[in-house]
């Protein structure tokens, strides 16, 4: 509440010292607001009317804030996929320790101790072709045509892994060249496969993974947030056109960045749940725009709010400052009028005893 006093002449408003209090309050907790992510991601969630402060930080900040919220996510996605890759790979060296034949690779070249193809239909990895005895291109592409159907399969050849996964069109191939050769690999039986697959030296390529990963995936959602953040910045700015506020793209902009932060939390918590138990969510990324769309409206008819509002003060305050000129001017009117009708009194005082002293001073001899 805005609380006044008058003085002087009644034409100026002075702010009390409450007011100024309550101003000084309200500055320490603006600054509040610019110190702080995880406070900045409170409010974006919970404080919706404070958008408008966040966004009067700056294009700057946004993008400092947009960059650490997209870090996180990147680094939980990472995270994940390692740690889902770590888990195949032990299940890997089980497989093949306790159902594999004799195996070696060299010269770029694997050969496994069998002279028939093996067909195995696994519960963790779905279906399992190995043939490393054929070179024919039509041989192999009618395995690929044999998994066709299946969600996930691995086709084990002499030179390559072609892998069929769940969620992809099509198969991936990789030559082996180049997938031992990353590692440093140019030679390895059963056993020590198995012991490299089980083994600390394979912690370095977790590691290097991790980072590959983060990398690719902090390029991929940041780019994705940007666009995403454009979007719900169009609909933002067509809102403030719709209730007849002028706002500048760039300030909506900036609010569109901190309306995104409460679809972001939920997409990291989604990639947990993903990785961890494997349940997929359809329609994810229009339930992303929705939520932040729906953010960013509300903080827009809040900031109309706020804006009427203070409007409003503003009006009571022109009427009071008004109807205190008025005021001012009708007591000035009547002690005029006051001053006017004691100075006739005077006049006439100073008239009648002019004519007293006139009338009693005759001259010497009028009575003869």
């Amino acid at each position: 509440m805005l609380i006044v006093v008058l003085e002087g002449s009644g034409n100026k408003l002075k702010k009390s010292p409450q007011n100024e209090n309550i101003n000084k309050k309200d500055k320490i907790e603006d600054e509040g607001v610019k110190k702080g992510f995880f406070k900045k991601v409170w409010y974006s969630i919970n404080k919706i009317e404070k958008y408008s402060e966040l966004s009067a930080e700056g294009i700057g900040r946004a993008i400092k804030y947009l960059v650490i919220l997209i870090m996180i996510l990147s680094i939980i996605s990472s995270a994940i996929t390692v740690l889902k890759t770590r888990l195949e790979i032990k299940n890997i060296a089980e497989y093949i320790n306790e159902n594999s034949p004799e195996l070696t690779y060299s010269n770029e070249t694997l050969v496994v101790n069998s002279q028939e193809t093996i067909v195995d239909d696994n519960t963790n990895f779905g279906k399992i072709i190995i043939d490393t005895n054929t070179d024919e291109e039509e041989k192999i592409n009618q395995y690929i045509n044999d998994v066709k159907e299946d969600e996930n399969a691995i086709i084990i050849l002499k030179d390559k892994l072609i892998l069929k996964e769940v969620g992809l069109q099509g198969t991936t191939t990789y030559n082996y060249k180049e997938l031992f050769g990353e590692m440093g690999i140019t030679e390895f039986n059963k056993e020590s496969l198995i012991e490299y697959l089980t083994g600390s030296n394979i912690m370095s390529v977790y590691a290097n993974l991790f980072l590959v990963l983060l990398i690719y995936a902090f390029a991929l959602y940041i780019i994705n947030a940007l666009f995403n953040i454009a979007v719900i910045g169009i609909v933002g700015y067509l809102a403030a056109i719709v209730l007849k506020m002028k706002i500048r793209y760039v300030a909506v902009f900036n609010m569109a960045v901190y309306a995104i932060t409460f679809p972001t939390i939920l997409q990291m918590i989604y990639i947990l749940i993903n990785g961890l138990f494997g349940y997929t969510l359809n329609y994810f990324d229009i339930m992303y725009i929705v939520v932040a769309s729906i953010y960013m409206i509300a903080s827009i008819f809040i900031l109309k709010a706020e804006f009427n509002k203070k409007q409003g003060e503003v009006q009571k305050i022109v009427e009071v400052e008004k109807q205190v000129k008025e005021e001012i001017e009708e007591k000035q009117k009547e002690e005029k009028e006051r001053e006017d009708k004691d100075k006739n009194k005077d006049t006439k005082k100073e008239d009648k005893k002019s004519e007293e002293t006139v009338g009693g001073d005759e001259p010497e001899g009028s009575n003869a």
